[in-house]
């Protein structure tokens, strides 16, 4: 007899222990389901990009190419911009697509100080069309490959001689990416003449910048994008007469 009450009440108290455990789950449960469209529908704001924008486009020529907008936190990246001063008097490390979330990770110090030059090099710049300096694609720390174009060579009475194409410097190192039009006057419908440009500085010894200089005034000078970790190329140069060979 005493043995079936105790497994009465024991029985009992399961029962309790049964109801009072479906409760509480089912009470978080509500909990978690009241919370869930809150915690997603939240917001932050952020600078948002409303057009395409240029690698080197300082904060202030961005102006009219941004906006500031409530994005859901969700998609918020960490350091996005939220207020101008966080980039005021920088400059944009890489070019960005529209709809794009800025942040702080994207902007760089503007001006000389910034400008890293390698011990025993010199900055160099020059203006390249689109196509010649390979886009927006060519980002600092690139390396690179400078060739050039020669035509009517000096002491070259053989029309089929006179022009060649060679490899002029290997692994050049790029310190900037620029556009020769500011992204503000882009916008305006202002295009430089004779077509867009990049400004490409590159980290150059004393004769790299001779050689770069005297093809950029007497020839048409093309860059192309090094693989990471390739050595230093070799080129044979190619004129009429061995380009097909």
């Amino acid at each position: 007899m005493k043995r079936s009450k105790m497994i009465l009440v024991g029985g009992a108290v399961l029962a309790l222990l049964g109801m009072l455990l479906s409760y509480m789950y089912t009470a978080n449960a509500a909990k978690g389901t009241a919370e869930e469209p809150a915690s997603k529908g939240a917001t932050a704001p952020a600078y948002v990009a409303i057009s395409d924008l240029i690698v080197g486009t300082t904060w202030e020529d961005l102006s009219s190419l941004v906006e500031k907008r409530q994005v859901p936190v969700s998609l918020r990246p960490p350091g996005a911009i939220s207020e101008p001063s966080q980039a005021a008097g920088k400059t944009l490390v890489r070019s960005m697509s529209k709809g794009e979330i800025l942040t702080t990770v994207q902007f760089n110090e503007s001006g000389a100080e910034s400008l890293k030059v390698p011990p025993g090099f010199s900055a160099l710049t020059i203006s390249l069309p689109l196509p010649q300096g390979v886009g927006d694609y060519v980002q600092p720390g690139s390396k690179a490959n400078v060739f050039v174009t020669f035509k009517g060579l000096p002491g070259k009475p053989d029309p089929e001689e006179a022009t060649v194409t060679r490899l002029l410097v290997s692994d050049v190192t790029v310190l900037a990416n620029r556009r020769a039009l500011s992204a503000a006057a882009q916008a305006e419908g202002a295009p430089p003449e004779g077509g867009p440009e990049v400004l490409l500085t590159l980290a150059v010894t004393i004769d790299q910048a001779e050689r770069i200089i005297f093809a950029k005034e007497n020839g048409a000078v093309w860059l192309t994008l090094m693989h990471a970790g390739d050595p230093a190329g070799v080129g044979l140069g190619r004129s009429f007469k061995t380009v097909l060979i």
